[in-house]
């Protein structure tokens, strides 16, 4: 029987493993449609926040200097993935808005790799998958 110890480092070193693939595919993916793959995770967390940020916000979400924020987003915004629109209400701030960005490459990927997903997910309960989801909630806010 394992210890809560020797499972935890069991979990760090799968989670290593993880994050590893999903760095380097997603790395794989941004280059396919012309990007880096910071510039493609930041569009990802302008899209997953569901409504438009500040460039602040933006820089406060992903960690990212402001003044490399502001470079991810000129980026963006020339591959006409971002629009950045003044506040009505204060001509001082801006809002950056995600625009749809349907690149054939990157919906084909992310469906492979969803359809793989939904094959593991085939050997697992329901309960058990609500434990992992619980368990990755937790874990992403560690940084």
């Amino acid at each position: 029987m394992s210890t809560r110890n020797q499972v935890g480092e069991q979990i760090a070193g799968a989670m290593q493993e993880v994050i590893a693939a999903a760095v380097l595919t997603n790395e794989r993916i941004a280059r396919s449609v012309g990007l880096n793959v910071v510039d493609f995770q930041t569009y990802g967390v302008l899209l997953r926040h569901g409504e438009p940020m500040t460039p602040g916000q933006v820089s406060q979400v992903t960690e990212l200097p402001s003044s490399t924020t502001t470079r991810v987003l000129d980026r963006l915004e020339g591959k006409g993935m971002v629009e950045r629109r003044p506040d009505p209400d204060d001509r001082r701030k801006v809002w950056v808005n995600p625009l749809p960005f349907e690149e054939e490459q990157v919906g084909a990927a992310y469906d492979e790799i969803v359809r793989q997903m939904s094959e593991v997910h085939t050997g697992f309960t329901v309960a058990e998958l609500q434990t992992v989801l619980r368990y990755l909630h937790a874990m992403k806010h560690i940084r």
